[in-house]
C-alpha cells in the first residue's frame, strides 16, 4: 500500500492571497471532491453523468463548492454553481459562501452566487452577515456588492455594532460613506 495514504500536513495557503485558506490537513477523498480540488472539469462532468451529489462533502465536512474556493478552483467553482449544487449549505465552521467570500476580493463570485439566488443576509459563522465580515475586511468592492443587493446596512455583530460603526472605528471612509449613501447612519 505504498503511498496508498498521502497526508499533507501543514499545508495552509490563501486563494491567491485573497482570504480563504485551504485546510491544513489534506487526505485523500472520494473521486469526486478530488476532481472538485484539482479542477477537473472532464470529471466532473463524468460525476455529473453518474448522478452523484454535487452537494457532497469532503472528508472535513465541507461541501463540494466550498472545496473548489478552498483550493482556488474557481472554473470547477462555476461548473458544480450553473449544475445546482446548493447554494445556501453552510460548511462545518457555520459560514455560508457569501459570509466565506465577503472577506476577500472575490466580487465576481459572489455576484455569481448572489444571482442564483444567494441570500446576501444569511448570518454564517460567529452569526455575523456578510456586510459585516466585509467591512471589517476594509473590502470596498464587496460591501458595494452587497448594497446592490439590498443587505441589511443595519445588521449588527455580536457586540452590537453596525457596518457603519466599524466602518468609522477602522477610519474607512470610503466604506463609511457608501453606507450613509445607502441610508446608514
Amino acid at each position: 500500500m505504498f503511498a496508498a495514504i498521502v497526508l499533507a500536513i501543514g499545508f495552509t495557503t490563501n486563494a491567491h492571497a485573497e482570504g480563504i485558506q485551504q485546510p491544513s490537513v489534506v487526505a485523500p477523498d472520494t473521486p469526486f471532491i478530488e476532481a472538485v480540488r484539482d479542477g477537473d472539469i472532464d470529471g466532473l462532468k463524468a460525476a455529473l453523468v453518474r448522478g452523484e451529489n454535487l452537494d457532497a462533502r469532503d472528508k472535513l465536512g465541507s461541501p463540494a463548492l466550498f472545496v473548489a474556493l478552498q483550493f482556488n478552483q474557481h472554473d470547477a467553482f462555476k461548473f458544480l454553481l450553473e449544475n445546482g449544487a446548493r447554494i445556501k449549505s453552510k460548511d462545518r465552521a457555520g459560514d455560508t459562501l457569501i459570509t466565506l467570500l465577503a472577506g476577500t476580493r472575490l466580487t465576481d463570485l459572489s455576484a455569481l452566487i448572489l444571482e442564483a439566488g444567494g441570500d446576501p443576509d444569511r448570518l454564517g459563522a460567529n452569526r455575523e452577515p456578510a456586510i459585516i465580515v466585509a467591512t471589517r475586511a476594509g473590502q470596498a468592492d464587496m460591501v458595494r456588492l452587497l448594497l446592490d443587493w439590498d443587505a441589511d446596512y443595519d445588521a449588527t455583530d455580536l457586540t452590537g455594532r453596525t457596518a457603519l460603526a466599524i466602518a468609522v472605528q477602522r477610519r474607512d471612509e470610503t466604506i463609511a460613506d457608501m453606507l450613509r449613501a445607502a441610508g446608514a447612519y
